[in-house]
């Protein structure tokens, strides 16, 4: 049953009011004698409506309000203060005190009761919405944990070092990468999915379930790609509904040293070595809007010592407050030979979080494969 206090050092109209709050709506009253005593009520019955009279010895109605509100919990409880103060200033005080309202009195009972009903709907509207928030930020913490489980555990390939890095705008993100090594090459994939949060996660679900039917086929990344954008039109209709993937996936072939390289709509991808650093664009669109598009490989030396380095655009497309993207020229200053994978993904953060005050605008996902 919902409570509401009631404060007033008048007992007859303390007596009064809980007539009318009882005998109208059937609600449990609690009463306290002065603004003190209702602030000390207050996080022992929890009420869901507090009445305080404005004009109160010691703590007056004003005052309760401002040290009822910094409890915790009774940011939301409504608060209507009833005076027969006539200087608005007063009421103008009272609500930037934290009121909710304020009645005159003599009150009229139709006009009260009504006020009561407004404010303990609105409060209840509130409590389920914070409820149902609770809930679906809950959801979403155990969408974005399953999500994680879903990025590969182990980069450690033999005759190659690594490392990588994955974090979400939101609780659940678009972007994914993808590992594995078929004996005779190591594969090396970065995507993202347009947009991010639930719809970009579910998306990227699927499409590593999709890479685990075709990497077990040992097609060429050119073919992978190609069967999977296939699947993509499919299931996304040809591009009707406004999402896509961009993606690159590598092999690095282990009896020579070379990879090749396809890319679909994808940013740069990167081989940092001792004499240069090698660029690997987007060799065709993006996958989930053209259904017959054929890709091909791009065949890039790959030499021990040299780095691969996979990104999305989550990173170059960070934002300093003022507005400023981080940007392609910061990143390649950054991607030094003489760095491990892990210092130079480290190095990255480094520059890059500062930069943008610690605020993502997408997903962002970062891989670094060193061959030895």
């Amino acid at each position: 049953m919902p409570c509401v206090l009631i404060a007033d050092d008048n007992p007859l109209f303390r007596e009064l009011l809980k007539r009318h709050v009882t005998g109208t709506f059937g609600y449990e009253v609690v009463e306290a004698e002065n603004g003190a005593e209702a602030v000390a009520l207050a996080p022992q019955v929890r009420p869901d409506l507090i009445l305080l009279d404005l004009m109160m010895p010691g703590t007056d109605g004003i005052e309760a309000t401002r040290r009822i509100r910094e409890l915790p919990g009774f940011g939301d409880v409504p608060i209507v203060l009833l005076s027969a103060e006539p200087d608005r200033r007063k009421w103008a005080e009272a609500l930037a005190a934290g009121a909710n309202d304020f009645v005159s009195k003599p009150y009229h009972p139709g006009e009260l009761a009504a006020r009561l009903a407004l404010h303990l709907k609105l409060s209840l509207l509130g409590r389920e919405l914070r409820n149902q928030n609770a809930l679906f930020s809950r959801e979403r913490y155990l969408a974005g944990c399953v999500q994680r489980q879903l990025l590969p555990k182990d980069l450690d390939f033999e005759g190659f070092a690594s490392a990588a890095v994955y974090q979400a705008q939101e609780q659940v993100g678009g972007d994914f990468y993808e590992a594995w090594d078929d004996g005779s090459g190591v594969y090396m994939l970065m995507a993202d999915i347009s947009g991010h949060g639930a719809s970009a996660a579910m998306l990227m679900a699927v499409c590593k379930g999709l890479f685990l039917s075709l990497k077990a086929a040992r097609l060429s990344p050119a073919k992978i790609v190609s069967r999977l954008n296939r699947l993509l039109c499919d299931l996304l209709e040809g591009g009707d509904l406004d999402m896509f993937v961009t993606m690159i996936l590598c092999r690095i072939d282990r009896a020579t040293p070379v990879l090749e390289a396809v890319s679909a709509g994808h940013v740069p991808a990167f081989v940092i070595g001792e004499q240069r650093l090698r660029e690997i664009v987007s060799t065709g669109p993006a996958l989930g809007i053209i259904p017959e598009f054929e890709w091909t490989g791009t065949v890039v030396p790959f030499r021990p010592g040299e780095t691969l380095f996979h990104y999305t655009d989550g990173l170059t497309e960070l934002r300093s407050p003022a507005g400023e993207f981080f940007g392609d020229a910061r990143l390649r200053a950054l991607l030094r030979p003489d760095r491990s994978p892990k210092d130079l993904i480290g190095e990255v953060i480094e520059a890059a979080l500062p930069f943008c005050k610690g605020t993502l605008h997408d997903d962002l996902a970062m891989t670094a494969l060193r061959r030895l």
